[in-house]
């Protein structure tokens, strides 16, 4: 309760003691102020005022309420929807969207359930890709022959080798710790998160970071498109949405730590030389041309690369950041939130 509800509630107080002392007998005894109850004031509670007449209490009723009575404000959430709907009538959409509900990532074959050993789990795994795999089919061809005019292209063939290069080049410049060359191609949210990782850096340190080769061919695990509600008076040329996929990438890559250290040249001008050191900031022996150091790494990312659509039109691919394998227990929580959403729906 906020503090300024305490006037009108200690008002209220002295109103009715007043009328309790002039309504009552002679031979009755005076209730003292301590007698008055000290829970606060409710006006959604029915208060009788036996000892008042009516028309009093009505004006004190019509005193009290316009203090009582707070101020309606928006809820955040109803703010919320207001900005939203204002960004999809301008147009001016924020490329940080998040993950797309739903978005599944099949598991390699070591990360399955087996099919001898754990029957129950693989199946309900198979029947959740291939329900994904049917409402993601179903969206898109929504999206390519109806929602969307002139009908967009789909692109299927090229966003394995979009994913690639903007993985390829955002490790890179990380490592180089100059982000500025592809600022336009990174999410808001990646984009700060490598920014704040590369101010954490000790002071003449770095990155080198190698991709020696890849394991295998750049696959798509997802691909999925959103429309945005459509507003009032939109056309089908004007609508706005997003589109995301993920790929996964499975390559041989290593990371070096490096220090810049100030030294001279045979003509003895001042030059800034980078050694390879170790985790204790031991300088190391400098690897030959085209070796592949002992600490690589055979590593597998799931690059999650998103196109937005404002007006009707597509943007550029942008990288949004890396996912996960899609596990049992995910999909376990999502059977249950959705069973527990329906439950609700029909209580309702």
């Amino acid at each position: 309760m906020s503090r300024s509800l305490g006037s009108p509630f200690v008002t209220l107080q002295v109103c009715e003691r007043q009328a309790v002392q002039r309504c009552a007998p002679q031979s009755r005894p005076r209730r003292r102020h301590d007698d008055f109850p000290t829970r606060r004031y409710q006006p959604s509670q029915s208060r009788p005022f036996s000892s008042s007449q009516p028309w009093r209490a009505s004006q004190m009723g019509k005193a009290i309420a316009p203090s009582m009575r707070k101020q309606s404000q928006p809820s955040l959430a109803s703010s919320r929807q207001q900005q939203l709907q204002q960004a999809f009538r301008s147009g001016n959409i924020p490329d940080e969207m998040g993950l797309l509900p739903q978005t599944f990532v099949m598991p390699r074959g070591k990360n399955r359930p087996s099919w001898f050993s754990n029957f129950g789990d693989r199946k309900q795994m198979e029947w959740t890709r291939l329900k994904t795999r049917m409402t993601e089919l179903g969206a898109l061809f929504i999206y390519r022959f109806w929602s969307v005019r002139p009908r967009p292209r789909l692109q299927l063939l090229t966003i394995p080798g979009v994913a690639r290069d903007l993985h390829k080049r955002m490790y890179e410049h990380f490592a180089a710790g100059n982000l500025t060359p592809m600022e336009n191609q990174i999410c808001d949210g990646m984009l700060g998160s490598l920014r704040s990782r590369i101010a954490q850096r000790n002071p003449n340190t770095g990155l080198k970071w190698t991709l020696h080769k890849y394991l295998s061919r750049p696959k798509i695990a997802s691909y999925r498109t959103a429309l945005f509600p459509e507003q009032k008076g939109e056309k089908n040329t004007e609508r706005n949405g997003v589109i995301q996929a993920v790929v996964r990438i499975h390559s041989l890559q290593s990371l070096q730590h490096i220090k810049r250290m100030s030294t001279r040249d045979a003509n003895q001008k001042l030059v800034v030389r980078e050694v390879s050191v170790d985790s204790q900031g031991r300088e190391s022996e400098p690897l030959k041309e085209g070796a592949v150091p002992a600490n690589a790494k055979d590593a597998v990312e799931y690059v999650v690369v998103q196109k937005m659509i404002r007006k009707g039109k597509e943007g550029r691919w942008m990288i949004w950041g890396t996912t996960e394998e899609t596990t049992m227990s995910q999909i376990k929580q999502d059977q249950n939130k959705s069973q527990q959403d329906l439950l609700g729906k029909n209580a309702a």
